[in-house]
Order: structure tokens, then sequence, then C-alpha cells
């Protein structure tokens, strides 16, 4: 049997340290933005991602249905409010109508992985992250995350799409804060 290797994840500063490069005033950089602030707040695959469409997510709620993903599986999801009145503001400032795909071009078109993949690498540059940044990191330190706070696999599981609960048991790292919280609690 195949050995599966720790995933690298994203500390908190490092997030915080990615985010804050984008200038915001420019319609792309925003975009690019909400990009990563969604993936980091979802798990979302890149194809998840450049597929989603305003009519999967119920603005109300946050509610997003994430259609035919790999695997072709369907599953539902849930955006955070404030992440959601972001991806508003970002389809404004793009001067672009809540139809169709959320993250496009300027010119209305669909958005290629590959420019999601060197962008991502190139602002983690800029961000001083002093680790190989790809997209998939940002769904690895989302899952991480997830687990560490909820300690339910099954969730992840459902959250990351995954069928075989085996693919999910990567993301149970256990932390050095919650080996030091378990020995000083007992």
């Amino acid at each position: 049997m195949k050995k599966r290797t720790l995933p690298d994840i994203l500390t908190p500063e490092e997030e915080s340290r990615l985010l804050a490069v984008f200038n915001q005033r420019y319609p792309t950089s925003r975009r690019s933005r909400c990009m990563i602030l969604l993936a980091l707040n979802t798990g979302m695959r890149v194809s998840d991602l450049l597929k989603l469409q305003w009519s999967d997510i119920e603005l109300a709620t946050g509610r997003t249905h994430v259609k035919k993903g790999k695997g072709k599986k369907d599953r539902v999801l849930f955006i955070k409010p404030a992440i959601l009145s972001d991806l508003v503001e970002m389809t404004q400032k793009m001067g672009r109508t809540r139809e169709g795909l959320i993250f496009t071009t300027l010119a209305g078109e669909p958005i290629e992985d590959s420019y999601l993949r060197r962008m991502i690498a190139d602002r983690a540059q800029k961000a001083g992250i002093n680790k190989r940044v790809y997209f998939h990191l940002l769904r690895h330190t989302y899952l991480t995350r997830l687990y560490s706070q909820t300690k339910d696999l099954r969730l992840v599981q459902e959250v990351a799409g995954h069928e075989d609960i085996g693919t999910t048991q990567i993301y149970t790292r256990i932390s050095g804060e919650d080996v030091r919280r378990a020995m000083l609690n007992l």
C-alpha cells in the first residue's frame, strides 16, 4: 500500500500575507483575491471554482451547489456572508452582472486553470511565503483546519467530495497545539 505524506498547509499568518498582496483598486486583482479567499474558505477544487455560476449560490444563505465535481458528483457547501459580499462587490467593480460564471476575464471569458495556478505561485512569492504554494495547498489548508475544529472526519469527507474515507484521513494530522491541549488537560 502506498504511504501518503501529510500535505503542507498555510499558517494563518501566511494566509493573511497572501491575501494582503492584492491591490484591490484593480478589478482583476480583486477577482484573484476573491478566488483565493473562496478556496481558503470552502476547500473547492480548481475546476469547482472556475465552473461556479451565480445560479449555483443562494445569496441569502450562502448555500452553494457544486455541480458535477470530481467523479461527476454534486455536493453542497456554504460560503460565509462576508465572502459573498466580496464576490458581489467584485462583480460590480468588474462591470459584470450576477449571471453566468462568477470568475471571468475582463472580457467575460472563462479563466484558464493555468492562469490561476501561475497567479497563486506569483502572489505567494510576493508575500514572502517560503514554501511552494499551489491551488491544492489552499484546499489542504481549509480541510485540515475544518478537521482540526470539528474532529468530524465524515463531515470533512462530505465537504471535500471524497468517495473513500481513506482519502480524507490525510487531514487528521495532529497539530502540536492539539497534543499540548490534550496532555495538559488530562
